[in-house]
């Protein structure tokens, strides 16, 4: 499976219009598989093997931003969903803690 690592301006450009955060419910498709084949370099120090669900926010009718936690409250490892193409659009670490990252 290809996995791609979003720079900042594309993880960015995928966050359209007012997210929606998405309560409990089922995904639209399994993304699992995606998940396990990011390399372990792309989550850094981060331990997100946990697989929890942090939240998940739907960028209009077009992508789904599924974090998903590390052991840090404020890192998490954004999986970005292609609502249309029903597949994984890419990943991106996310650390609220630094200045100049898009923040959901």
């Amino acid at each position: 499976m290809q996995v791609r690592k979003l720079t900042t301006e594309e993880f960015a450009a995928t966050k359209i219009g007012k997210p929606t955060k998405i309560e409990a419910g089922e995904p639209l498709f399994d993304f699992w598989a995606y998940v396990e084949a990011i390399p372990a370099e792309d989550f850094g120090e981060y331990d997100c093997t946990a697989g929890v669900v942090g939240h998940v926010y739907r960028m209009e009718e077009k992508y789904e931003h599924v974090l998903i936690q590390s052991q840090y409250a404020e890192i998490a490892m954004v999986l970005v969903l292609d609502l249309d193409a029903k597949e994984a659009y890419g990943h991106y670490l996310l650390d609220i803690r630094k200045r100049g990252n898009p923040v959901i």
